[in-house]
C-alpha cells in the first residue's frame, strides 16, 4: 500500500512521501511544529483560498489567488499571540471568517471563550464580528446557526446580549461592520438552535439549570408559529440526537437506534409526527453524520468510522470526492470546501503513516493537484506503518486496536521483541482510528512499537460497547492492562523496555497502570493527566451543569467513594516505583493544573525517579509551538535515559 501511494504521488508530481530512500528520523522538535496548514477554504467563486497557516510558530490568514500573476503576493493578516483557530470559511467573495478560541482565567477557573473574525479581501482589513458589552462576560461569540447562502452578506449567529449564554437569541449579523438584528428571541433553557432550509429557526436543544442537568428540546410547529416540547412529537426526546434538516422544510434528520445497539440516521417529519424513512443503519458503527449534494437539498451519503474515516453513498450517486476515495484506497479522503458551482473541491488526503496534503480538484480533471503539504518536517518515508489488531480481554471481550511499527521494522518475522509504548487515548469516551497520529509516530521514530486500543467506553462501536466503560472505570484499564500483557504473552513486546503513555486520560491510565501493575512497565508517561478523580469532580462542578456533568463522567464509573478514591494516582504513588514523566501545562481548561502540582507532591514521597515539566500559559493541547517542541525534547532524552536507544531507530 505505500508503494502505490508512493506511486501515485510521483505520477502526481506531489512528492507527499520521500523519493529516495531515508535516513535519520527526524528530530523530536520536528514532532512539536505545529501543522504547516491548520485549515483552508476555496472562495465561492473559485477564485481564491483562504488558508490558515503556521508562520514561525504563529497562525496567520493567508489569501491566494488561484490565477496569481508573477510576483504576486498572498494577502496575510496575523492572528496574534495566543490565538488558536478552529476553522476558516468565506462568508462570501470578499470575506473570509476565521472562528478561534483563548485561554483565559475567570475567578482563577481556566476557561476558553471563542470569536468569529471577519477579513475582507478587498479593504484589507478586519474585525470581531461580535463581542461582548464590558459589563457582560461572555464565552460564546462564534456560534454560527446559518450561513445563509441565499443571503451571503449575512450570517445567523446564537448569542445572549445579557449573559453568558443562558438565554441565547438568533440574531443576523452583517459580515463586514457586524451590525445585527435579533430574527428569533431566546428560549428558556436552550443553548443550540437548528434552522430548516429557507433559514427558519426550527428546532432548539438545551438542559436545564438543575441537579440533572434535564435535556429540553422546543420544536417550531410553523402554521401555528407555536413552540412546542419535543414530548409533543411521538418518536422523540429531548436528548434525540439532531443533525440538521433535508431540503424539505418538515424533515428533520435524527439519529435513532431503532432497536438496534449503534446509532442509525432517520428522517422525522414534523407535520405527520412520526419517522418516515430511513436513511442509514451500520450494524457495526454508530452514525455520523450525513452527506449533502452540492445545493444541499438531498442526503446522499452517511458518514461513520470504521478503522478509518468512512462515507457511504446511497442510491446512484457518485461524486468527485468518491472517485478520489476510489483512487486512493487505504487512504482517508477528508471533505473541506467547495465552489459555489461544484467545479472545485478541496480536500485533505492523509494515510496512517502519511501527514498528508492540501488538495484542489477541478471539474473534468483526472488528478488533483497539492497545494501544500501539512507537515513538511515528517516524511512518509521516516514514518511507521500501522495495522489493524484485535486482542482479547480477560473475560472474553475483543478489543479493536491499532499498532504503529518503527519505520525499521519492514517484515513482521521482524515483530518480536520490541520495545513498546502503550498509549491509550484521551476522553475517556472518545476512539482512535487509523489516521496520522503524531504522537504515536514520535514513538515509532524512536525505534518503539505503538499500541493503541479503542477499551470499553470507547464511542462508535455501539451503545453497549460504550456504556461498558462509562459505567465501569475499572473495566477500561484492565482493558488497556490486557493489551500490555497480549504483546508480552506474543513475544511482540521485550519486557525489560515496555512503556505505557498517554494525554488526558491516557495519562491518568498511565499512571494507574504504573501504579497497579508497575511490574509491566519500565517507564510512565502522563501529559496533562487526571490525578485526583476527587478534586476532578469538585473542578467539573465549577462549570455550569457541572453536578450533573461530574456524575455522568466520573462518579456513575464506580461503585462509591472509596473506590473513586482508590483509583486515584495521587492516592497510589508512593506504589509507584518506575520512573515517570509528568508534564502540564498551567491554563489547562480541561483537566486543571492542580491534577499535575498534587501528583508532583506525592511522587516526590514515592521511591519514582521522575521528570517533571511545567508550561507556563499553556492550555490542555500544547498549542504553543515552542512549548510543544521542548515537551518532544523532554520526551526524548527522557525515554533514551530509561531504556536506552533503541535498535530499531533508524
Amino acid at each position: 500500500m505505500r508503494n502505490y501511494f508512493t506511486s501515485c504521488m510521483a505520477a502526481l508530481a506531489l512528492s507527499l512521501g520521500s523519493m529516495q530512500n531515508a535516513h535519520a528520523a527526524p528530530p523530536a522538535e520536528a514532532f512539536g511544529e505545529l501543522p504547516n496548514i491548520y485549515d483552508a477554504a476555496i472562495s465561492p467563486d473559485g477564485d481564491e483560498i483562504a488558508s490558515i497557516i503556521n508562520h514561525n510558530g504563529q497562525y496567520v490568514i493567508s489569501v491566494s489567488s488561484l490565477y496569481r500573476k508573477s510576483g504576486e503576493k498572498p494577502k496575510v493578516i496575523g492572528l496574534g499571540k495566543g490565538v488558536k483557530p478552529s476553522y476558516v470559511k468565506w462568508g462570501n467573495d470578499t470575506h473570509v471568517i476565521v472562528s478561534f478560541w483563548q485561554s483565559q482565567k475567570i475567578r482563577s477557573i481556566p476557561i476558553t471563550s471563542s470569536y468569529l473574525f471577519s477579513f475582507d479581501t478587498v479593504a484589507l482589513k478586519g474585525k470581531v464580528l461580535v463581542k461582548p458589552s464590558a459589563d457582560v462576560f461572555r464565552q460564546y461569540n462564534a456560534t454560527v446557526v446559518d450561513w445563509l447562502e441565499d443571503e451571503p452578506d449575512h450570517i445567523l449567529m446564537s448569542y445572549d446580549k445579557l449573559s453568558n449564554n443562558e438565554k441565547p437569541a438568533i440574531h443576523k449579523v452583517n459580515l463586514t461592520n457586524g451590525r445585527n438584528l435579533m430574527v428569533q428571541r431566546g428560549l428558556s433553557n436552550i443553548t443550540s438552535w437548528y434552522t430548516d432550509a429557507s433559514g427558519e429557526p426550527r428546532v432548539g436543544k438545551g438542559r436545564k439549570d438543575n441537579a440533572d442537568a434535564t435535556p429540553v428540546m422546543r420544536i417550531r410547529d410553523m402554521t401555528e408559529d407555536k413552540w412546542y416540547n419535543a414530548n409533543d412529537y411521538p418518536g422523540l426526546d429531548a436528548d434525540t440526537r439532531i443533525f440538521g434538516f433535508t431540503g424539505q422544510a418538515n424533515e428533520l434528520i435524527i439519529g435513532d437506534y431503532r432497536g438496534k445497539d449503534t446509532l442509525g440516521l432517520y428522517v422525522y417529519d414534523l407535520n405527520t409526527k412520526s419517522i418516515t424513512r430511513k436513511i442509514y443503519h451500520n450494524d457495526k458503527y454508530d452514525a455520523e453524520g450525513v452527506v449533502r449534494s452540492k445545493d444541499g437539498d438531498q442526503i446522499i451519503g452517511a458518514r461513520y468510522t470504521a478503522d478509518t474515516s468512512e462515507v457511504e453513498l446511497l442510491g446512484s450517486y457518485k461524486t468527485s470526492l468518491e472517485r478520489m476515495r476510489a483512487k486512493f484506497s487505504g487512504f482517508t479522503v477528508d471533505y473541506v470546501d467547495q465552489t459555489s458551482s461544484g467545479d472545485k473541491i478541496l480536500f485533505k488526503l492523509t494515510g496512517p503513516y502519511e501527514p498528508g496534503a492540501l488538495m484542489l480538484l477541478k471539474a473534468g480533471d483526472s488528478e488533483p493537484t497539492s497545494l501544500g503539504r501539512l507537515r513538511p518536517s515528517l516524511p512518509s518515508a521516516e514514518m511507521g506503518e500501522v495495522i489493524s489488531v484485535k486482542y482479547t480481554a480477560r473475560d472474553g471481550q475483543k478489543i479493536p486496536s491499532y499498532v504503529t511499527l518503527p519505520p525499521k521494522v519492514t517484515d513482521t518475522s521482524m515483530l518480536k521483541k520490541l520495545p513498546f509504548i502503550i498509549l491509550p487515548h484521551g476522553g475517556p469516551y472518545s476512539r482512535d482510528s487509523k489516521r496520522f497520529d503524531y504522537f504515536a509516530q514520535f514513538f515509532a521514530s524512536r525505534g518503539y512499537g505503538v499500541l493503541q486500543m479503542n477499551f470499553r467506553g470507547s464511542e462508535g462501536y455501539g451503545k453497549a460497547y460504550e456504556e461498558a466503560g462509562r459505567k465501569n472505570w475499572v473495566v477500561m484499564q484492565e482493558d488497556v492492562e490486557d493489551g500490555m500483557r497480549w504483546l508480552l504473552e506474543k513475544g511482540y513486546a521485550d519486557p525489560e523496555r515496555t512503556c505505557i503513555a498517554g494525554w488526558s486520560y491516557g495519562g491518568y491510565a498511565s499512571l494507574m497502570g504504573a501504579a497497579k501493575t508497575g511490574e509491566l512497565y519500565s517507564c510512565s508517561i502522563a501529559m496533562a493527566a487526571v490525578t485526583d478523580l476527587k478534586d476532578l469532580i469538585r473542578d467539573i462542578r465549577k462549570y455550569k451543569h457541572g453536578k450533573s456533568t461530574a456524575k455522568k463522567f466520573v462518579n456513575d464509573g464506580f461503585e462509591n467513594k472509596d473506590e473513586i478514591k482508590a483509583n486515584s494516582p495521587t492516592q497510589l504513588a508512593e506504589n509507584i516505583t518506575i520512573p515517570v514523566f509528568l508534564a502540564h501545562g498551567t491554563l489547562d481548561q480541561r483537566v486543571h493544573f492542580d491534577q499535575y502540582t498534587r501528583m508532583k507532591s506525592a511522587l516526590k514521597k514515592s521511591k519514582s525517579k521522575t521528570t517533571f515539566m511545567q508550561f507556563n500559559g499553556e492550555d490542555h493541547f500544547l498549542s504553543n509551538q515552542e512549548n510543544r517542541q521542548k515537551f518532544f525534547k523532554g520526551l526524548d532524552k527522557f525515554l533514551t535515559e530509561v531504556n536506552g536507544p533503541s535498535e530499531f531507530m533508524k
